[in-house]
């Protein structure tokens, strides 16, 4: 078994945000609206059987799901979000599909939101749900040969997001970003992307009327204007980081 590859797998069931994964913010007129995202992890299931972990998901292999839950109980279990984010966590609602024996895992979450300030919260927000959802389903069944999982990341951490009546504004925080190299989670998503394994984000943005004006690299306006999509890679973030940055204005 190369432990280092098997390892590397292991750290890609708790990405939320580069496993064909999609997320969608729907803004109402009145300032409310949205946000839901879903994930889809069951490549990772048949390629960790291939590197040699099957006997670790043979009690797994009994579980077929196909719910979903009300978070209204989790939002005090997580560590470091505010009061506005637990509200917003309550209001929320998590579905799985899960299949291990056919290699089927799929996980959303669905979140309201009150206001546009609130809606610049949901993407890092959403993160934070996915992760714990994978490793609750997940648990311990994987190895990790040994190595410290590092905490989980994503796209979102390196990006200002910035919602008001009138525009979407998303701008790569450089600061951050310069810091990118230290992150140990997303360089290993980006080794299992040199490996072959695909790791994709779509990006979408349903307004409450049509775009007046659209600006950033790859962005695919609908016929009708009220409709913006984005799709990147993890390759992407690394070589062209300000593909995912946009304004948009409405």
């Amino acid at each position: 078994m190369n432990r280092r590859l098997l390892w590397l797998v292991c750290l890609a069931f708790l990405l939320a945000s580069c496993l064909d994964n999609t997320q969608e913010i729907t803004l109402n007129d009145n300032g409310g609206g949205v946000f839901s995202s879903s994930t889809d992890m069951g490549d990772l299931l048949g390629l960790a059987r291939q590197m040699g972990a099957a006997q670790n998901l043979t009690e797994l292999d009994s579980r077929k799901l196909d719910t979903i839950i009300s978070l209204v109980n989790t939002a005090d279990s997580l560590a470091g979000l505010s009061a506005e984010e637990k509200a917003l966590v309550a209001q929320a609602s998590l579905s799985i599909q899960m299949n291990t024996s056919a290699d089927q895992m799929k996980t959303g979450i669905r979140m309201p939101f009150n206001n546009y300030d609130q809606a610049a919260l949901m993407q890092p927000l959403a993160g934070k749900l996915l992760g714990d959802a994978a490793r609750r389903q997940l648990g311990d069944k994987l190895p990790t040969g040994g190595r410290q999982m590092p905490s989980p990341s994503s796209f979102e951490d390196y990006y200002d997001l910035s919602i008001s009546s009138g525009s979407i504004k998303r701008v790569l925080n450089k600061e951050r970003f310069a810091r990118v190299e230290n992150d140990e989670f997303l360089k290993a998503m980006r080794e299992l992307s040199g490996m072959g394994l695909s790791m994709k984000s779509t990006y979408v943005i349903n307004l409450p009327r049509p775009a007046t004006k659209v600006e950033g690299n790859s962005l695919k306006l609908s016929e009708d204007k009220k409709r913006i999509t984005l799709s990147v890679d993890i390759d992407d973030f690394f070589d062209e980081p300000q593909k995912l940055q946009y304004l948009i204005e409405f």
